[in-house]
C-alpha cells in the first residue's frame, strides 16, 4: 500500500480510537473529520447526490472520499 494512503488510514484509525474510547463518534466529530479534510456542507450535498445515482450509501462514498483527500494532504 502507498505510504500516503497507509497514512491516511492511520489518521481514520486514530480518530475511530479516539472516538470509541469517548463512548463512540458523534456527529459533530465525523463533521469536523470531514472539514479536517477539506470537505464542506455544500461538498457533502454533492456527495449524496452521486451516491444516490451510483446506487450507493452517501456515507461510503463520503468515506472514500475522505480517505482520498487525507491521502493527498501534506503529512
Amino acid at each position: 500500500m502507498p505510504r500516503t494512503l497507509a497514512c491516511a488510514f492511520d489518521r481514520i484509525d486514530d480518530f475511530v480510537a479516539v472516538q470509541r474510547a469517548g463512548g463512540g463518534p458523534t456527529v459533530e466529530a465525523v463533521e469536523l473529520l470531514q472539514q479536517a479534510a477539506g470537505v464542506d456542507a455544500a461538498e457533502r450535498a454533492v456527495v449524496g447526490v452521486r451516491a444516490a445515482a451510483l446506487g450507493i450509501s452517501a456515507e461510503t462514498l463520503l468515506l472514500g472520499v475522505v480517505v482520498a483527500r487525507l491521502a493527498s494532504a501534506p503529512a
